[in-house]
């Protein structure tokens, strides 16, 4: 059985990349692009995601909140959060804040996706 990945991604350009190459690795992937449908989603969904891809700075919002508000709920489901211009210290102060938060990996854009078909494939981490 595929992996499901919610991919959350507001450049179109590059969700449709992303989404594509996911695909022809025989991943099911579901696209979103803000976190407005994010949470949504994961609100009402009744299958859930085995993982998050979900870029950090989106048009409407932090990445990061989606990742506070759901991931508690969602136990089985890996987070990996992607930004091309990571603030190190917004993530120490969400966990500062949130220590029970379950672990999610941090990834620099861009990144090949060779590598990120690795990571999300659960190989290595981050």
């Amino acid at each position: 059985m595929a992996l499901h990945i919610l991919l959350v991604e507001d450049d179109a350009d590059l969700r449709r990349e992303i989404s594509e190459y996911l695909k022809r690795r025989r991943f099911e992937v579901t696209t979103l692009g803000s976190c407005k449908e994010a949470s949504q989603f994961l609100s009402s969904a009744p299958l859930q995601p085995d993982v998050v891809l979900c870029d950090i700075n989106l048009g409407d919002g932090d990445g990061m909140a989606i990742y506070a508000e759901f991931s508690t709920r969602r136990p089985a489901c890996r987070w990996i959060l992607m930004s091309g211009d990571l603030d190190g210290q917004r993530l120490a102060d969400l966990n500062r804040r949130q220590p029970a938060l379950p672990p999610c990996t941090i990834i620099d854009k861009p990144i090949s996706l060779r590598r990120l078909v690795t990571i999300i494939a659960g190989n290595i981490s981050d």
